[in-house]
């Protein structure tokens, strides 16, 4: 089973990385639509993020951000795939790939947390509808 901390350690990473992502797309994005939707998911995945970490703090934790090697991995994969196709479909085909990674892996999160606080609970939840939500906002622009 997994405890509140471990539960809020992955919340706050899982929505770093796609603060990271949404940052590392941004400049690719000519379509103003589009930008303004990144603008908008990074802006909830921080906030989701802002209350895993304050959570962590408040109850003495030290929180874990992702790793230099993996958010460079990540980004080095958006440059690569930028320099062969920019389109606004493609950003949004990025965008769909690196959420339903995420939904897959809050998914088993929460299959096997022991949901003892239902604070951390709505927070996990609330950071797969966010995904969820996403994915569907990002078909437009397929």
């Amino acid at each position: 089973m997994i405890n509140d901390e471990e539960m809020l350690q992955f919340i706050m990473k899982n929505a770093e990385m796609g603060c990271h992502g949404i940052n590392d797309l941004k400049p690719y994005a000519k379509n103003a639509d589009i930008s303004n939707a990144l603008r908008s998911q990074n802006i909830e995945y921080s906030h989701i993020y802002h209350n895993a970490y304050n959570i962590l703090r408040n109850r003495g934790y030290s929180p874990v951000r992702v790793s230099k090697a993996v958010s460079a991995l990540a980004r080095a994969k958006t440059k690569r795939e930028m320099k062969n196709d920019n389109s606004t479909s493609h950003i949004a085909e990025m965008m769909i790939e690196g959420n339903t990674m995420g939904v897959k892996k809050i998914a088993q999160h929460i299959r096997h947390y022991d949901k003892k606080n239902q604070i951390v609970s709505s927070l996990a939840d609330k950071l797969m509808s966010t995904q969820q939500a996403n994915i569907e906002e990002m078909k437009s622009f397929l």
